[in-house]
């Protein structure tokens, strides 16, 4: 691997760091009024990564700034298979919602080492990348082989379930795979927010059994998860427990909304006042866990959960918007 060449599109005129006069990052972003939407999202897409980059820049977190730029380059092109929402917005996404839940005084014992592996946690699957090779893509973009470096491979070969998208599964069950995760300081935070990710973008994705089976899962691994991990990792607990409950939320949601009981989302059902207290304010509304999961839920299914008058909307296509491999 080589540096990165990356477009003009994924550079930002660093150094403004306009953010600063915001009450949060989450603000800030809010304010510009760019991400209202999904739509608006993937539409100002390149902007968001040079937003996040003049945060990471601001913060100092150079490391997570090279990593955030080789996912990047891996995903340069690519979209999900709608053809038109940015693959890396996975990574993008999970990365905005960990910076909320930072700035709200939620404890990660290494707040870069984190966004490290959220960054990264998919190229060893995606693009068979092993821990050397992500060792030595730093040491040839200025940052040094160091105890941090030693510690971002650890957390990415826990969290890396293969390597190569056809590669053998590295361990015998989903559970044993967990319990790797979560002795992992880093993983372990990093894996619940691509859960939640996953669960955020099910809808139209799966089917309402595979749906199921994927979100009973999720809640038995990640909640022996919380516990386990708050045990390795006690000054970490809050955020555990902060992504319990935001995941808890985003399936109550989805099943909420799933069935036809004659009632329709409308914009005034207050699925704001059912996120965490403590983590994610002044989420933009079209990467917000919920406020996403409700529209997407009106868009797919407008028969019963559309009211009249907005029936006539254009209806997105949602049923083919992921490649994710929801087996994790």
């Amino acid at each position: 691997m080589n540096n990165p060449n990356l477009p003009d599109a994924f550079k930002s005129n660093t150094g403004a760091h306009s953010f600063k006069g915001a009450a949060s990052f989450g603000a800030y972003l809010q304010q510009t009024g760019l991400y209202a939407n999904e739509n608006n999202v993937t539409e100002n897409f390149d902007n968001l990564v040079g937003e996040t980059r003049d945060w990471l820049q601001n913060k100092g977190f150079k490391q997570a700034e090279v990593l955030m730029d080789l996912m990047l380059e891996c995903n340069d092109g690519k979209t999900r298979q709608d053809g038109k929402t940015p693959s890396p917005l996975h990574e993008m996404t999970q990365a905005i919602w960990f910076i909320s839940c930072i700035e709200d005084d939620l404890y990660a014992e290494d707040a870069e080492a984190v966004l490290s592996v959220i960054f990264t946690h998919d190229l060893g699957e995606d693009f068979d990348i092993r821990p050397d090779a992500l060792e030595q893509y730093l040491v040839n973009n200025g940052i040094p082989r160091s105890e941090k470096t030693e510690r971002l491979k650890t957390s990415f070969d826990a969290i890396s379930k293969r390597y190569g998208e056809n590669g053998d599964d590295r361990h015998k069950n989903e559970h044993d795979y967990s319990c790797t995760v979560r002795s992992d300081r880093d993983a372990s935070i990093a894996k619940m927010f691509d859960r939640a990710h996953n669960i955020m973008t099910l809808i139209g994705v799966k089917d309402k059994s595979k749906m199921a089976d994927y979100t009973a899962k999720t809640l038995q691994l990640q909640n022996d998860n919380v516990k386990e991990a708050s045990k390795n990792f006690p000054s970490q607990e809050p955020v555990y427990k902060t992504l319990q409950q935001l995941i808890r939320q985003e399936i109550q949601t989805c099943y909420y909304y799933m069935v036809d009981t004659g009632k329709k989302i409308t914009d005034d059902d207050n699925l704001e006042d059912h996120m965490p207290e403590q983590g994610f304010k002044d989420m933009p509304l079209g990467i917000h866990p919920l406020i996403v999961s409700a529209e997407r839920i009106r868009h797919t299914y407008p028969d019963t959960h559309l009211e009249e008058d907005n029936a006539s909307l254009d209806k997105k296509d949602y049923s083919t918007n992921d490649n994710t491999d929801f087996s994790q």
